[in-house]
């Protein structure tokens, strides 16, 4: 990755078509100095003199993308541990079987899979204990559905994490049960008493792993990212204190905003304060609602289709979630609520009345919103909360949302242009490993919210291209309250820009998502070429 030979010189590039924010509005040239954008030039304009220039060769220049929801500690983790998701994944629940016998072989004791989806498995269903078992009996196995919310155990590990065939549901978990007995799908807090258990990559291969996330978000077009739960894949002390290690020892790239995933009387136990650092900001409290429709534990006005009794998982009584909301305001963090069935977004709205607002003008947010009920949008607009939507989700799992939730509420899915419509900042983001990581994909998702069969769910809801592009920089840098550094080229900001192939204004969103990064600069340093 080299980098520019002047990063606190003056730096011109020129011949290029700069897009400085999502207005459209463009220029030939830009000046960089000491980090910062310090001129912008059009055409025909004297050039100020510089001490390095670099041709752009007519490429097209974007404000560097800001992931405002994604995992990286879950990325890392996919990196070392069986991956249950790629091409060469099972794609059925007899190769999924074959393949733990095969793992059962080795050295060790747990067995453990990310990435599981019954999306991918011939059956479209996930396997019980009661299969697993036959396969691998007397070593522990858990594998974790790719979104986080739910996993499956064998016999061994149900009983390492002290669950019994008469162990009820815990609040805000499902066991699942077949003729009254748990049979090893855990939903949501269900499933949380194993992942203390689960064995870890040393801290050296972990640290290692999050780098090598953090350079394939530069050759992405992402320069900065939001950790969006801090606590969820392995636990608070486990994952911060490596996060801390990370930054001790210099070098990574990324600008990082945090979201713990605790309540604020935790974080105050912990002497943990809201910190406002531009580079590694960390002010943001996470609270769950409820579940995900991958997982059918989004919270439900009405039953999922396959199961009348079934209407998804609230994470806790309504209550709790006002008053978590509440002293978590009170003490200066934004909140940032998980809410994306109907009942568990109208949670979630009822709990962001009791927050007050920030005295720095950053907003509250509402993370994902995949169904609103009647009235909604007007009450979610007198929050002046900000909404993290993922567009490559309708891309990646449509098809699935929509035989869950039947054709009409299918159509109201992670709704968009009413949202940009009716005033609320709509923030664009990845979630992955769950949502495609690409800013380019997730742009081009939001303009054709095509499904992987290409049925379009609600068309009425497709952004154009500046709303796309501005969801995914100005309005992710003001949810993060660094517009005045972020996510625009306007002079003074920091100069991180990205040099593509496409000019996503011109250009058709199947073009847009083919785009290529030649170049990410970050403080008028080159961090990544192609």
């Amino acid at each position: 990755m080299p980098e520019a030979r002047n990063p606190t010189g003056r730096v011109l590039l020129r011949n290029a078509r700069i897009y400085p924010d999502a207005s459209g509005a463009h220029a030939t040239a830009l000046l960089m100095e000491g980090g910062r954008v310090r001129w912008l030039g059009q055409a025909g304009e004297a050039l100020p003199p510089a001490d390095e220039v670099i041709d752009a060769g007519g490429a097209t220049v974007l404000p560097s993308f800001i992931d405002a929801h994604a995992h990286l500690w879950w990325m890392a983790m996919d990196r070392l541990v069986w991956q249950l998701s790629g091409p060469q994944a099972p794609a059925s629940i007899p190769e999924l079987l074959d393949a733990l016998r095969e793992r059962a072989r080795g050295d060790g004791d747990w067995l453990v899979g990310h990435g599981l989806s019954e999306a991918r498995l011939a059956e479209r269903r996930l396997p019980t204990r009661a299969e697993i078992d036959r396969a691998v009996a007397d070593r522990p196995v858990v594998l974790r559905r790719v979104c986080g919310h739910a996993a499956v155990a064998n016999t061994e590990a149900l009983r390492r994490a002290g669950y019994r065939e008469d162990s009820p549901d815990p609040p805000g978990g499902l066991l699942e049960r077949e003729d009254g007995v748990p049979n090893g799908i855990m939903r949501e807090a269900a499933a949380v008493p194993l992942y203390p258990l689960l064995p870890r990559p040393a801290a050296d291969e972990l640290a290692s792993a999050l780098h090598a996330v953090a350079r394939h978000a530069l050759s992405l077009g992402v320069g900065t990212v939001v950790e969006a739960a801090v606590g969820f894949t392995a636990g608070f002390e486990a994952e911060w204190d490596l996060w801390c290690r990370v930054r001790d020892q210099g070098g990574f790239p990324l600008r990082m905003g945090f979201m713990f995933a605790i309540g604020a009387t935790e974080a105050a136990l912990r002497g943990l304060r809201p910190s406002l650092d531009p580079r590694w900001r960390a002010a943001t409290l996470k609270c769950f609602s409820d579940g995900t429709l991958g997982s059918q534990t989004a919270a439900l006005h009405q039953p999922y289709c396959a199961c009348a009794q079934r209407k998804g998982l609230l994470m806790g009584s309504p209550a709790a979630l006002r008053h978590g909301v509440s002293v978590a305001a009170a003490a200066g963090w934004q909140v940032a609520i998980h809410a994306i069935g109907d009942h568990g977004v109208d949670e979630a709205l009822d709990a962001l009345r009791t927050a007050a607002p920030l005295a720095d003008g950053r907003p509250h947010r509402v993370e994902h919103l995949g169904l609103l009920s009647d009235g909604a949008l007007d009450r979610l607009a007198a929050t002046g909360a900000a909404v993290a939507t993922q567009p490559s989700f309708i891309g990646r799992m449509g098809d699935g949302f929509a035989a869950a939730l039947g054709p009409e509420r299918a159509q109201r899915l992670y709704p968009a242009r009413s949202l940009v419509e009716r005033g609320v900042r709509l923030v664009g983001s990845s979630d992955a490993p769950a949502g495609d990581f690409s800013p380019f994909a997730s742009m081009a998702d939001a303009r054709e919210r095509r499904t992987p069969s290409g049925a379009v769910l609600g068309a009425r809801e497709r952004l154009d291209a500046a709303e796309a592009l501005r969801s995914h920089t100005e309005n992710a840098a003001r949810a993060m309250g660094l517009w005045d550094r972020i996510g625009h080229l306007n002079v003074g900001a920091d100069a991180d820009l990205i040099l593509v192939d496409t000019d996503p204004f011109q250009a058709e969103a199947a073009a847009v998502r083919r785009t290529r990064v030649l170049r990410h600069v970050l403080g008028g340093r080159t961090v990544w070429t192609a």
